[in-house]
């Protein structure tokens, strides 16, 4: 750390992020003096009374208000010849517990949590909460070496929190044996009902899907084709013995084992019994548009000038087909005729079109293909069939906006992700009210919210509430687009629609600076939100998850420039260290010390020269739900969960911990601190639990705060995508 006017290197009590007890006093130990206390100061709103005991600058936190706060020693005039100036800085997030922490532990995470009958509702961390809830935090010792699960009740008394969850998932499977909970419901008004049957794998025994960490996929081979009959033989498998239910298969998916059709409503919990069911989903076959821009707010045009255009990567959109062609070129498409609308045209155009004077989408010469259905056999032909690896999606089901759980197109999305082609599935968050729920809950895609043409507000109808999940912390979206006032191809709106094909574009270009990353969605999601340096809605993302805050906007603002640039940086394991860049591979369990850390880091160096003020630095980590991949069976239930929790740790080079990100229920983490000039830092993952092998990607980035800020922002012309 730097040293304060006297030489003294200023140290926290605290790490940096640590979550504290508000109430709880702060220690920076050095040689100060009671004039050095005027020269701290705390940003994050209340306020903080700072003293001089000791030889230590103490902040009360008594009136901080919840969330994060920067701590900063800010330098003063030094005496003595050379001494110069010097400052220091600590990351805090405060929340308000009964529970008390021993001060040998540092928590890096926390949530509040209410469970219920049948469902857990997630609770800010503050002050004011009533009745029966439980506060769960995330601790490691204070050298990094033991991590360790803590749970309190509302009285600040320790409780097994395992235990309670456990309890919790029997009275469920006890409720709903296999069948999904909405569909549950649904099968109380009687009537013939159309659900998607998945069948069960305990019993076939296939290789794992396996992808280079050096080149794209390409063509499908040997094994993929070989899995694809094994699911299809499953699926006519299971359409036979649905039939003795009363089940009039309509279709046999051709990419996972699951069977479509109408049956009884009293039938359907008998065949969900039977040992060839994994479980029984509610089928929507019907979407609505999520209706409700510009290349420059996501510096697409400076990565098209870099050359980066996603050229020669395969992108779909998924839905309707356009109402009108001039000025769009379309590869090929999943059906002839079929319904058109104009909101189609606007998001093909988004991400290519040629209309004349007028920008040529986000990815201008990515070939495009058109999904043109809702029915989710178009999204698997767009996959599958033309091989695209980038598919944006700007509609949903009726369901998916009243319901907190995943739907059957989540499973089915998030199981087209795990296989190749590996595609990466962008989709809109949603428009509406604070009660819905964000449309799409997969944990193997990106979800998109909205914002204004200047990134500096969400759209005032862009859905944020989050679903319901096993630690009450999962966030989405995890990104946000442009979706505000977007013209393209002669016509003009606003909604989520329209951010997705701006990202699905962006996500094309980092596939062409980065061939790999066509085989690696876990790569690309993690570049995207690494570059996402702007936040229109909330502070950082770690702090606000902890202190309970439903961010709007994910990890932030999409930009084109910044993932092209990390995407250009591949970095390998223990690498010497760079100012960005990107990595994808395996983790498995021989990657892991004792403590659950990766005995290999990714060195971070910022330039000895601070960038005008200083700089920021964002680490994004993203991984897989494994559910889907082998029909993971819980409690004998289909559920596509993550099996695998990931967090992320920073240190400097004194082995400080600077940064870290350790929530529960998301498939991603992101890490953010001001970087010092000059300085190399290690990030490191470490498995919190878990124990399969899963595929990751991670990716880093600088911003130079003050010069992106301004620069970036406030002097790039506003640049219509057309009309």
């Amino acid at each position: 750390m730097a040293r304060n006017i006297q030489g003294s290197i200023p140290v926290a009590d605290i790490v940096s992020g640590e979550v504290v007890r508000r109430g709880r006093p702060v220690r920076i130990t050095g040689e100060f003096g009671d004039r050095d206390a005027h020269a701290v100061t705390v940003s994050g709103g209340g306020s903080a009374d700072v003293s001089f005991e000791g030889d230590a600058l103490v902040v009360d936190t008594s009136r901080l208000s919840i969330g994060g706060h920067t701590i900063r020693v800010d330098g003063v005039p030094a005496e003595g010849k050379g001494k110069g100036r010097q400052d220091a800085s600590f990351d805090v997030v405060v929340v308000d517990t009964p529970a008390v922490v021993d001060d040998d532990l540092a928590v890096l995470h926390a949530t509040r949590m209410r469970i219920g009958d049948l469902e857990i509702e997630s609770l800010p961390m503050g002050a004011g909460a009533e009745g029966v809830f439980r506060d769960v935090f995330k601790a490691i010792s204070r050298d990094g070496e033991k991590a360790v699960t803590l749970a309190f009740d509302q009285i600040g008394e320790r409780i097994d929190i395992d235990e309670e969850l456990a309890a919790l998932a029997k009275r469920r499977q006890e409720r709903y044996g296999r069948v999904e909970p909405a569909l549950f419901e649904r099968l109380e008004h009687g009537g013939d009902v159309e659900v998607a049957v998945w069948a069960s794998t305990r019993d076939v025994d296939l290789p794992e899907p396996e992808k280079s960490d050096r080149r794209a996929a390409g063509k499908a081979g040997r094994a993929d084709a070989a899995r694809r009959k094994e699911w299809n033989a499953l699926g006519e498998k299971l359409a036979e013995v649905s039939r003795q239910f009363g089940l009039d298969p309509e279709r046999v998916d051709q990419a996972a084992p699951v069977v479509y059709g109408r049956l009884p409503a009293d039938a359907v919990r008998k065949l969900a019994e039977h040992e060839l069911v994994a479980g029984v989903f509610r089928y929507d076959r019907e979407g609505f548009d999520d209706l409700g821009d510009s290349i420059a707010v996501h510096n697409s045009d400076d990565a098209h000038t870099a050359g980066f255009t996603g050229s020669g990567v395969n992108v779909a959109v998924y839905e309707p087909g356009p109402d009108v062609t001039t000025n769009l070129t379309i590869s090929a498409r999943y059906q002839a005729g079929g319904s058109t609308s104009s909101h189609a045209r606007m998001t093909h155009g988004i991400i290519r079109n040629s209309e004349r004077n007028r920008p040529h989408g986000h990815a201008p010469d990515a070939n495009l293909f058109s999904a043109n259905s809702y029915d989710l056999d178009a999204i698997r032909w767009a996959a599958q069939d033309q091989g695209c690896t980038v598919i944006s999606q700007s509609f949903h089901r009726d369901a998916e906006q009243t319901s907190d759980s995943l739907s059957h197109d989540d499973n089915y999305k998030d199981w087209l992700a795990l296989h190749w082609p590996y595609p990466t599935i962008v989709e809109a968050a949603g428009n509406g009210g604070s009660t819905e729920f964000v449309n799409h809950k997969g944990y193997n895609r990106l979800t998109v919210g909205s914002h204004n043409d200047s990134a500096s507000a969400m759209a005032s109808d862009s859905v944020f509430r989050n679903p319901k999940s096993s630690h009450a912390d999962r966030e989405l979206p995890e990104v946000a687009g442009n979706g505000v006032g977007v013209s393209v191809l002669s016509l003009t709106d606003s909604g989520t629609s329209f951010a997705a094909p701006a990202v699905a574009g962006i996500a094309a270009c980092v596939q062409q600076a980065a061939p790999v990353l066509q085989s690696w969605p876990e790569g690309t999601r993690a570049v995207l939100m690494a570059s996402a340096w702007r936040n229109p809605s909330g502070g950082r993302w770690r702090a606000d998850l902890v202190a309970g805050v439903d961010g709007r906007d994910g990890a932030g603002t999409v930009d084109a420039e910044r993932s092209t640039s990390i995407a250009r940086s591949r970095q390998g394991r223990d690498n010497a260290g760079a100012l960005r860049g990107f990595d994808v591979g395996t983790l498995r369990s021989a990657d892991l010390d004792g403590s659950g850390r990766t005995t290999f880091r990714y060195r971070i160096t910022t330039p000895r020269t601070p960038l005008f003020f200083g700089s920021h630095v964002k680490v994004a980590l993203a991984w897989d739900s494994q559910a889907t991949r082998t029909d993971i069976l819980f409690l004998s239930i289909y559920q596509n969960t993550l099996t695998v929790d990931l967090d992320l740790e920073v240190r400097d080079s004194a082995g400080s911990l600077v940064a870290s990100s350790a929530s529960w229920d998301n498939s991603y983490e992101i890490a953010e601190f001001d970087a010092k000039a000059g300085e190399t830092y290690d990030v490191r993952i470490r498995r919190w639990s878990g124990s399969d092998d899963v595929w990751f990607g991670i990716a880093w980035t600088q911003i130079s705060t003050l010069f992106d800020i301004f620069g970036s922002v406030q002097t790039a012309p506003v640049i219509e995508l057309g009309g």
